[in-house]
């Protein structure tokens, strides 16, 4: 019983404080048309119709500008 209290009350411990800059996205790293086909298989295999619905018009909408700008 004593080794999991002392387990529960030092176990995990951050070192570092995070900061905003931390999780900001940079928007040249990411690849947002793998990112919504990716969603979109996931909302697939999990028969989410909303999800899918909400995926496909954002990949066709990102995929609308990429051809405009050509």
């Amino acid at each position: 019983m004593r080794a999991l209290l002392f387990l529960l009350l030092t176990g995990c411990y951050a070192n570092k404080t995070p900061t905003n800059s931390d999780t900001y996205l940079h928007e040249e790293d990411r690849d947002w048309v793998e990112v919504y086909r990716m969603e979109i298989k996931r909302a697939v295999d999990n028969e989410d119709e909303d999800a899918y619905h909400f995926f496909f018009q954002e990949y066709m909408r990102l995929r609308i500008k990429q051809v405009k700008s050509k």
